[in-house]
């Protein structure tokens, strides 16, 4: 395969990334992958997290002949633009970019583009899939669904729990914290400062705080979004996942009226890594140790290999 770099223009703001193009003769099919919420690059990877998910993806598929297309996000690496005040249709458009320009690819076949999304990714790749015309098929890694405020008043709920739960010094020292800075009171207090807000960017808790991002994410009808989706579709789950829910995975099946192929990954983490314990945000540090589950590409694999061959 060889490995380029890219730029994407998007309205005046270039967006960097990179193509893989697997080894022989093109056109080929192709994906975009999409990253989570927060300043996420090309690689998956943010500050003292590095994952490299959609690196070991794209050269993963790259060895089957599918093409691929990773992004810094708008103000993250070497990608211009401010992320602090983008909002979720910010990157929305950025991403309706970077379909364009697979389309445009002569190495691309354009009518096999497919959308690897997770996390927040796993939202806008429905979206495209109804935006964007020609769109072959969408993968949902970690989904989620339903009310997104609730969404995050419940994660709130199990991050404080875990606090709660945790032994030793470093526990009881975050507990001590949380009897000021508890966790759900705080993310209540943060949701109601968003609402209240029109600008782009606030302060809360002596931080930068993307309000346009969280205002339009409070705003999405995930359900509606779903319902919408007319493409073939994989959706993945993790059985360990606290962010997005692996109950989320059977209601998104239910709501998309399309075909679609679902799993739950047993001990599976929203970092798409192996937690044999209980669902908790103080394993992420050792699970960054692991590489990604080997079942995640392979069933992407399968699953794009039979969606490009029944073409």
């Amino acid at each position: 395969m060889r490995e380029e770099v890219v730029d994407i223009e998007a309205d005046g703001i270039q967006l960097q990334g990179n193509l893989v193009i697997p080894e022989g003769a093109g056109p080929f099919p192709a994906i975009l992958y999409l990253s989570g919420s927060g300043p996420i690059d090309r690689d998956d990877n943010i500050r003292g997290q590095a994952l490299n998910n959609s690196k070991l993806i794209a050269h993963y598929l790259a060895e089957s002949g599918i093409a691929s297309l990773r992004t810094d996000k708008r103000g993250v690496g070497a990608s211009g633009g401010d992320y602090d005040s983008a909002g979720h249709s910010d990157f929305l458009f950025d991403a309706e970019r970077c379909i364009d320009f697979l389309k445009q690819s002569e190495s691309v076949d354009d009518d096999n583009i497919y959308i690897i999304g997770h996390s927040m990714g796993s939202i806008m790749a429905p979206q495209l899939s109804v935006i964007c015309e020609g769109i072959a098929g969408i993968v949902l890694l970690c989904p989620y669904c339903g009310d997104s405020e609730q969404l995050l008043i419940q994660q709130a709920k199990d991050l404080q729990n875990m606090i709660d739960a945790k032994p030793g010094f470093s526990g009881w020292f975050l507990r001590l914290t949380t009897k000021v800075f508890n966790q759900v009171r705080m993310q209540r207090r943060l949701i109601n400062k968003v609402k209240r807000s029109e600008k782009d960017v606030i302060r809360f808790a002596l931080q930068k705080l993307q309000a346009k991002f969280f205002r339009e994410l409070l705003a999405l009808d995930t359900d509606t979004i779903f319902q919408q989706v007319s493409v073939p579709t994989l959706v993945i789950g993790g059985q360990k996942d606290f962010q997005c829910y692996p109950k989320h995975v059977a209601e998104i099946e239910k709501l998309i009226p399309a075909e679609v192929e679902a799993h739950v990954i047993e001990n599976m983490s929203h970092l798409l890594r192996e937690e044999l314990g209980p669902p908790s945000i103080f394993t992420y540090k050792d699970q960054l140790k692991q590489d990604i589950l080997p079942e995640i590409p392979q069933i992407i694999e399968s699953w794009l290999t039979r969606q490009i061959t029944n073409q």
